[in-house]
């Protein structure tokens, strides 16, 4: 299946109106991850995977969890690694898979 047929939206922080704990602005930050609907079909959750390498070329948003490394500027060429687990310990639903040039494969 495509990645397009999933309903993709490259994820965005910050902003107007946006502050940190100390009440500094936080700057807006345009495609640090993507969401799309999960592969499983049947959860109907969402699969949120913030980048090592954001679109925006700045550095990832979230540094102390887990990140994936993105190449592709569209949801049509878009190449994830590692693979993607929704990981049933982590109230996921268990799809284990990659995406792969805009393809999204389970295995």
């Amino acid at each position: 299946m495509r990645l397009t047929d999933l309903h993709p939206r490259w994820i965005a922080s910050g902003g107007e109106g946006v502050t940190d704990a100390d009440g500094r602005p936080v700057p807006r930050r345009e495609g640090i991850g993507v969401s799309f609907d999960c592969p499983c079909s049947t959860c109907g959750l969402l699969c949120f995977v913030p980048f090592d390498n954001p679109l925006d070329g700045g550095p990832p948003i979230t540094p102390d969890h887990a990140l994936w490394t993105r190449t592709g500027e569209d949801f049509d060429h878009l190449s994830l690694t590692p693979s993607i687990l929704r990981n049933r310990e982590r109230d996921g639903c268990g799809w284990h898979g990659y995406v792969t040039d805009g393809e999204v494969i389970t295995i």
